[in-house]
């Protein structure tokens, strides 16, 4: 349950299969033709290059543009299932239960520029093999994420020339640290945190920002890679947090390439959307949002469920931060969301958030 976790859709500029996880279905693939954008984590890996470095099998790079037409698929997953969701109409469709995974639990996906798909557990990484028809989605097993106790929760590629030439797998733990992840060999890089919360209002001063349940990264209008995320505001690493009203931002992409060949950043948020001077950073009015995507300008969120929410799918507005329920998005699951995931090749048109003052 990615908690830490994210579904986003943009437009296929790039003419390659697109993907986005956060409880879709399987089989769904439809023609892209408004655009969209997602991120989460799953995916085929191999190294080229610089060890940990991801572009496909045995490291290669993505198709140029326009050598494959565009068909965009939506993915999204539960604990135990993956799922597609038609961003048009908002249907579910159950692609099939996650198989080869033993007693772990998926708490996320991602995909990469050439459509493969991954998954993680809070300490595996896995590959996705999915259906032809109805069936299980076959786990393969890539390593075991070579961390120190933590556990990861949010997963997705970066696009290529963030962290080194090729796409790279980035995973969230639950103190909500970044980290770049070799899924060769399990190896990880620390490459920071949210930092400090910089509001000064007496509910948050003090605080720090950690992880709440997605990452995703995408290409912007002007084709610059670009990452949100969902976060939340703690007293400490992985305690005191507030569950109940997560909060959209905009992820530092320079502070985080840095990190890759330095030190981790001290922060990686890069603006709050919605609030204003000292008070920014409106809440999504919905906690365990562990899925996060993107269609076109439009944000979705994957909230998980809580002792009042069922699972619910929303939009949330960038100007002002808040989430809605979208009505007419029917799944039967009440385990609710865990993850999403998308490919990078795809373009944007959300905002950036207003700067830090």
């Amino acid at each position: 349950m990615a908690r830490v976790s994210s579904v986003l859709l943009a437009r296929c500029f790039l003419c390659l299969p697109l993907v986005v996880a956060a409880c879709a279905a399987k089989g769904g693939g439809f023609e892209d033709t408004d655009g969209g954008a997602s991120s989460g984590s799953s995916g085929t890996s191999g190294s080229s290059g610089s060890s940990g470095v991801f572009g496909g099998d045995g490291g290669t790079p993505p198709p140029p543009d326009g050598s494959v037409t565009v068909t965009t698929t939506i993915y999204g997953n539960t604990d135990d299932s993956l799922y597609t969701l038609d961003p048009k109409t908002h249907a579910v469709t159950l692609v099939g239960k996650f198989a080869g995974n033993g007693s772990e639990n998926i708490t996320d996906i991602a995909v990469n520029g050439n459509g493969e798909v991954f998954a993680n557990s809070t300490a595996s990484v896995f590959k996705a093999t999915l259906p032809a028809g109805a069936g299980a989605v076959q786990l393969s097993k890539l390593a075991a994420i070579a961390g120190t106790g933590q556990k990861f929760y949010a997963l997705t590629f970066a696009p290529a020339g963030v962290l080194g030439p090729n796409e790279a797998l980035v995973g969230g733990d639950g103190d909500g640290e970044l980290w770049f992840i070799d899924s060769t060999n399990g190896a990880i890089k620390d490459l920071g945190s949210f930092g400090d919360d910089p509001r000064t209002d007496s509910k948050h001063k003090g605080h720090i920002l950690a992880l709440s349940g997605d990452i995703v990264f995408y290409t912007d209008a002007n084709k610059k890679p670009t990452g949100l995320a969902t976060i939340r505001s703690c007293t400490s690493k992985g305690t005191g947090c507030d569950t109940t009203d997560d909060i959209l931002v905009g992820i530092d992409m320079a502070a985080l390439s840095a990190a890759y060949t330095g030190a981790p950043a001290k922060s990686l948020l890069s603006g709050f959307y919605g609030g204003s001077g000292s008070n920014p950073g409106n809440g999504i009015g919905f906690g365990d949002v562990f899925g996060l995507g993107v269609w076109g300008g439009d944000v979705y969120g994957f909230s998980r469920n809580q002792t009042t929410t069922p699972p619910t799918l929303l939009a949330i507005d960038t100007s002002t931060g808040k989430g809605a329920a979208i009505s007419g998005a029917s799944f039967s699951f009440t385990n609710g969301w865990s993850g999403a995931g998308v490919t990078t090749k795809v373009t944007v048109t959300v905002p950036p958030p207003p700067p830090i003052r």
